[in-house]
């Protein structure tokens, strides 16, 4: 497996994270798409081709991208305008993040805000999917669906009635084994639950530092390991006061957390 970070662990700008985490020993980052996202390297065509070529110049790639500025453009929104909104930020995520080499685009499932229901949310959410797999599938990329908090997607049946009914091989689950011990769900058996459709992994524990908290690491990987799963896992993590000194830890933790697994 692959092991990257994300940009905010780091407490980096894009570019200056990629060396960093090359520096580390890390094979990827994963940046954030805020809610500014048009003032983002992203966003900007040179910036891209910078970014695609820092990424190869380091041996760091960015595999995965994250589109947190659906936290406040919200596919499930009740306003019809900020769901077209988060709509076409998909759709150019998609095309941008195919240049600078990103295969998995993750979307956090966000609620609609006040007023909007979980069925309702659920619907707004498919309905979009729907809507941007094309511009995934023309890509070469995959919108993966997180289980996060506050939204329609906590568990892994909740992710899959979502990829369900988008029905394109271009939507996947993204799932995130911390956030699925404080939805108090068992990772070990939605890991299971989500096969082929899992795409990519969130790691990240309940403490300042991996392996000090409550989340069951090591059961997770050897679940993983057991599914066959060799793809990213993608740290999301406390950066401490000490960042770099934090990121190196958990990366000598993981890594040898994975050593000790039998190979199938």
């Amino acid at each position: 497996m692959q092991i990257g970070i994300r940009t905010g662990c780091l407490k980096l700008p894009w570019f200056e994270a990629i060396e960093s985490a090359a520096a580390l020993g890390y094979d990827s980052v994963e940046p954030d798409i805020g809610a500014d996202y048009a003032t983002l390297p992203l966003w900007n065509a040179a910036d891209r081709q910078r970014l695609a070529e820092t990424a190869r110049a380091h041996k760091c790639e960015l595999v995965s991208v994250c589109v947190g500025a659906l936290w406040k453009i919200s596919p499930a929104s009740a306003d019809e305008q900020v769901r077209r909104e988060a709509v076409e930020l998909m759709k150019c995520t998609a095309a941008y993040a195919a240049e600078i080499g990103a295969r998995w685009i993750l979307l956090p499932i966000t609620p609609g805000g006040e007023g909007v229901d979980d069925d309702t949310s659920v619907q707004r959410w498919i309905d979009a999917l729907r809507e941007v797999a094309p511009a995934a599938e023309k890509a070469g990329v995959l919108f993966c669906v997180e289980n996060v908090g506050r939204g329609c997607g906590k568990s892994a049946d909740e992710l899959l009635r979502l990829i369900a009914g988008a029905g394109s091989e271009s939507v996947r689950a993204y799932y995130d084994i911390g956030n699925a011990i404080a939805f108090k769900n068992d990772p070990v058996a939605e890991i299971a639950k989500l096969g082929s459709a899992l795409a990519i992994v969130h790691v990240k524990d309940h403490a300042p530092l991996l392996g000090q908290g409550d989340v069951p690491i090591p059961a997770c990987l050897n679940a993983l390991v057991r599914a066959g799963y060799d793809d990213s896992l993608i740290f999301e993590t406390d950066p401490t006061n000490d960042p770099m000194r934090a990121a190196a830890f958990n990366l000598g933790y993981v890594k040898g957390v994975l050593a000790a697994i039998p190979q199938t």
